[in-house]
């Protein structure tokens, strides 16, 4: 079984926060020293994944995006050969779309909270735009403004506790908010900068 020895890096938050783009930023600014763990729920519903309304079906679109989410995360450790891994979202985020919040999720992926902590060595939550004008639907995303913000506080909930976590503010200048996520990105991250 291989042992994974690459550093995670997860980017959380509520949908149009900047996960993608700003893991774009790093990549041009770190390149080769990284890999990129895509979004598993882009993967899966441009794939042809259901999306079908309901809690029953939220139960089973949830562990298929977190099973996703492990393999993409094990096969980039198994097979990049770099040290650090960005991961666009992370295992636990499907809690908070979970029908009944936390209740069920970890038990029904047979899983607790402590060993998917674990999988992380560090959280990065970038908050979505506070004002519903700058809120932008694009690609897979359809959630409306204030689904976003409900689902931002319910992500923030589901990774509390973490040892390692920041929670970066929305900005209306979004360079500078993808700045601050760099300059942590350079200060955890030595082997990044070197």
């Amino acid at each position: 079984m291989h042992r994974n020895t690459q550093q995670r890096i997860i980017f959380t938050g509520g949908p149009s926060g900047g996960k993608t783009s700003i893991i774009d930023m790093a990549v041009r600014r770190f390149g080769k020293k990284l890999a990129v763990v895509p979004e598993a729920a882009t993967i899966l519903y441009a794939g042809g994944f259901p999306r079908k309304p309901g809690p029953e079906a939220m139960r089973h679109i949830q562990r298929a995006i977190y099973y996703t989410v492990r393999e993409l995360e094990d096969l980039t450790a198994a097979t990049s050969g770099v040290p650090v891994a960005l991961c666009d979202r992370g295992t636990l985020d499907g809690m908070a779309y979970w029908p009944e919040g936390e209740t069920g999720f970890l038990s029904s992926v047979g899983s607790e909270r402590g060993a998917e902590f674990a999988r992380y060595a560090l959280v990065l939550h970038l908050r979505p735009p506070r004002a519903a004008q700058s809120y932008q639907l694009s690609g897979m995303r359809v959630e409306s403004h204030k689904h976003a913000m409900e689902l931002d506080q319910r992500i923030e909930e589901v990774w509390q506790g973490h040892p390692n976590r920041f929670i970066i503010d929305e900005n209306s200048d979004f360079l500078l908010k993808a700045n601050k996520v760099l300059e942590i990105l350079d200060a955890a991250v030595p082997k990044l900068s070197k």
